[in-house]
């Protein structure tokens, strides 16, 4: 499963996205994130001694809120558990789960961070999302080229 989404695609560098157009966001009130991504790369890590494996590998995460054109982003550590990935946003940003879905993934979100009962990542403020009652909680994202990639 980790070399199918993860290390055996687009040369150990896929990307995962789903952006949302106004039409969407205008159906969809309760939700606040507009772009979302997972970006992965073999060779990269912040601790070089250490690499990337199916049970501890380290990718990009960052969104985009629709209230402004700032995006947010941390670190994001994962591991392979059965038929899925369980992830964490470094400090404490979060937890969730990435499902295969056919060649997508499904974010699910099931942990807050910070204390919180969502999402906390940094940008020049903090960016927070996936409150209980939103419609912020799963996300179906698709392969993306990584030249879109934030």
């Amino acid at each position: 499963m980790y070399t199918r989404y993860f290390a055996g695609v687009s040369g150990g560098k896929p990307c995962y996205a789903r952006y949302y157009g106004p039409a969407h966001l205008n159906a969809h009130p309760k939700q606040t994130v507009r772009r979302i991504e997972v970006g992965f790369d073999q060779g990269r890590r912040d601790d070089t001694a250490t690499k990337n494996t199916p049970t501890d590998f380290q990718a990009s995460f960052g969104f985009m809120l629709k209230r402004s054109n700032e995006w947010y982003g941390q670190e994001l550590f994962c591991k392979a558990a059965v038929g899925h990935f369980e992830c964490y946003l470094d400090a404490d940003g979060g937890t969730f789960r990435l499902a295969p879905e056919g060649g997508e993934l499904r974010l699910e979100i099931t942990g807050g961070g910070g204390g919180t009962d969502q999402f906390v990542a940094e940008g020049t403020d903090w960016g927070e999302f996936g409150a209980p009652g939103n419609d912020d909680r799963v996300f179906i994202l698709r392969r993306a080229d990584r030249q879109t990639l934030q």
